[in-house]
């Protein structure tokens, strides 16, 4: 066929395809003429051979805009941007930090005997509260004290080996630290705002009985409240670590079901509305005195300490940092320039609010060949499912699966950026502290406690919560220019984190202080 047989047939298509097109817009004549020729142009786009047009359409798909072509039966869609995320503007109350040196640390008289709480526990999950338990347990134990950790257990009631009424358990140790694991057998308490269970009552005091201990500390009270209530019983003090907002939310999270971040419970109103959650009212009225008849409350968080203080104005709270393990020769030392290639990483659970499908979507955007994505974790299959899925249409994307503590410092001699894209208001996640600690730059959502840790431009990067596309764009400005990284690694000394020992040395004056 001649090149001018050619030109005619291409042209008479793109007339045939421009009528569909104006027969498409037709019902839409209340929209202003100058929408109309926009769309109208940006069709033409389609069927155009011109080199500078094929470069516009080009460009268009990567803002995002939903663009549609004809190939055969098949309609090919570029990315489409979801709406973002609502965060409400509040004044949020002052909080004091918690200075050992100015507190009343009690007398040191004989080692303690320390129980702690926590509402799932190793192997089977292994997120920051578990991992803030057993760096404090370990820590404890190394300093003479005796501890043991009792932790909700969601395996099959038939496996465990002991039962005490209608609470099955099993007891093991894990790294040295004493576990008991227990359940009920028909039902787990967290789907329930009821407490004062008479089956977990009896096995609470039981536990207590045993263990005698001096002081229970709380890192997280879901499925633990009959402890709580068989602890005052039994006249036995307990302190709380809050890791997230779950004495003020249901959910712990503090996001709507249309995916918004919410202002606080609002008596239990905000609930029913956003979420369709009833009888909340009722919740905080059973809760809500058993968290302030700890003898003391303390959050890793400046922000959640804050956010929890403005939701219950009455809640006196103080912020204690998370500590980490930090050891010079498994520093990432790796120096950047112009044209290298980056790894990006994300590690911890795989859940929604964790936005790891961000991460995914923003990688859809940037069409470079020196990118990589590592996500390591686990989480619930319809979700790691939806991820999956998502990572099978970039083969640059690797899902690693679950890992351990003993793989970190391989894997961050490996990766270059760590992202933490939570979407919701994420207090002080130990995955970020641990990038820190091995001289990992990170790029992190804007809300909640990670912009204590990391100052935009100076050791990393935020991101508009929840925008796919501002997170594309900071990882673009990094690939144009990877020397940015060294930059932000000299700088990450500016952000001062505590090591565990620091950490464990202030909650053991806490201990004495309230014991003694």
């Amino acid at each position: 066929m001649s090149q001018k047989k050619r030109g005619k047939r291409f042209a008479a298509k793109r007339q045939m395809n421009m009528k569909r097109i104006r027969i498409k817009i037709r019902p839409g004549l209340n929209r202003s003429k100058k929408t109309l020729t926009k769309r109208i142009r940006k069709r033409r786009l389609l069927f155009t051979r011109k080199p500078h047009l094929r470069r516009r359409l080009h460009w268009l798909k990567r803002k995002g805009h939903l663009l549609k072509r004809r190939a055969g039966n098949k309609h090919v869609r570029a990315f489409e941007p979801r709406p973002l995320i609502h965060v409400p503007k509040l004044q949020l109350p002052e909080v004091n930090h918690y200075d050992p040196q100015l507190a009343n640390r009690g007398t040191p008289e004989r080692p303690l005997n320390i129980l702690y709480l926590v509402h799932q526990f190793f192997p089977d999950s292994y997120t920051g509260t578990e991992k803030f338990v057993l760096n404090m347990a370990k820590a404890m134990l190394s300093k003479g004290h005796r501890v043991k950790v009792a932790a909700f257990s969601g395996r099959d009631p038939d496996t465990f080996p002991a039962a005490d009424g209608n609470v099955v358990y099993h007891e093991y140790d894990y790294e040295g630290v004493p576990v008991v694991a227990y359940r009920p057998r028909h039902a787990d308490p967290a789907q329930s705002f009821e407490i004062g269970n008479p089956d977990l009552t009896a096995f609470a005091d039981k536990v207590i009985a045993q263990e005698q201990p001096d002081l229970i500390h709380i890192g997280h009270p879901m499925r633990a409240m009959e402890f709580m209530q068989a602890s005052l019983g039994a006249g036995v003090p307990y302190m709380i670590t809050l890791t997230d907002f779950w004495f003020a939310c249901p959910k712990g999270i503090m996001l709507h079901t249309s995916g918004n971040l919410c202002a606080g419970p609002e008596q239990g109103a905000a609930c029913l509305l956003h979420c369709q959650i009833p009888d909340v009212q009722q919740r905080l009225a059973t809760h809500i005195p058993l968290l302030q008849s700890a003898r003391k409350i303390l959050s890793p968080s400046l922000f959640l300490a804050s956010m929890m203080k403005y939701s219950l104005p009455d809640l006196q709270v103080e912020v204690l940092s998370h500590g980490i393990n930090r050891d010079p020769a498994l520093r990432n030392t790796k120096v950047y320039r112009r044209g290298d290639r980056l790894t990006l990483f994300y590690g911890g659970s795989l859940n929604d609010h964790k936005g790891v499908h961000l991460i995914l979507e923003a990688m859809s955007q940037i069409k470079s060949n020196r990118l990589r994505l590592k996500i390591y974790g686990s989480g619930p299959a319809a979700y790691t499912e939806k991820l999956q899925q998502m990572a099978a249409l970039d083969r640059r994307v690797e899902l690693c699966g679950p890992y351990a503590e003993s793989d970190l410092p391989q894997i961050y001699q490996h990766v270059d950026v760590a992202i933490v894209p939570s979407v919701w208001y994420e207090n002080y996640p130990l995955a970020l502290l641990e990038a820190l600690s091995y001289n990992v730059p990170a790029i992190v959502s804007d809300a909640g406690g990670m912009k204590e840790k990391v100052q935009n431009g100076v050791n990393g990067y935020t991101f508009r919560l929840g925008d796919a596309r501002h997170l594309a764009a900071r990882i673009r400005a990094l690939l144009a220019n990877p020397a940015l990284l060294n930059t932000f690694k000299s700088n990450m000394n500016t952000v001062l984190i505590p090591t565990i020992e620091q950490e464990a040395h202030a909650y053991e004056s806490i201990y004495y202080s309230q014991v003694t």
